[in-house]
């Protein structure tokens, strides 16, 4: 096997298991966040990063959003296909 293509398949394999890792953590938080909160909330720390909303932000959001899916799909569905036409010989 070409050493490039080794060197290539070893970072593959590596990210993949870091994913996997990740993937385990945020499993695991979830899952302690359900029992203690407050622990979870300690161990993710809150530097600000997080954005907290009401439930009328989030409404709002959510309505600005289907509008916006709607709009789009107007646009979308007025344009027709047109049919193929064979033409025989």
């Amino acid at each position: 096997m070409d050493p490039v293509q080794k060197i290539w398949m070893f970072e593959n394999w590596l990210a993949d298991q870091n994913d996997d890792a990740e993937l385990a953590k945020n499993h695991a938080y979830l899952l302690a966040s359900f029992s203690h909160p407050e622990a979870v909330q300690k161990l993710l720390g809150n530097d600000g990063n997080t954005h907290q909303s009401t439930d009328e932000e989030f409404e709002e959001t959510s309505k600005m959003i289907k509008e916006t899916n709607m709009k789009a799909l107007m646009q979308t569905s007025g344009q027709r296909r047109r049919k193929r036409r064979i033409i025989k010989d």
